[in-house]
């Protein structure tokens, strides 16, 4: 059975919000402090749940789709 993945990027600002990253059902792939930014792997099918747990959580800025990703690749 294959999973559908995809990699996101997450703005943020402050210090303590990658931390607060570990609740939720992401791979952290990157951490760029300077940039505040983390590159992350998930389930397709979890991505709106994703975006609402990330709404509630202080720091957070944005949320989209890497443009690194290619969809045609599937593990």
């Amino acid at each position: 059975m294959l999973a559908e993945r995809s990699s996101y990027v997450i703005f943020y600002k402050g210090g303590q919000f990658v931390e607060s990253l570990d609740t939720l059902p992401v791979d952290i792939a990157f951490h760029s402090e300077k940039s505040h930014y983390v590159v992350v792997y998930a389930d397709k099918k979890d991505e709106e749940n994703i975006r609402k747990q990330l709404k509630k959580l202080k720091g957070y800025k944005g949320f989209s789709q890497s443009q690194l990703y290619d969809e045609t690749r599937n593990f």
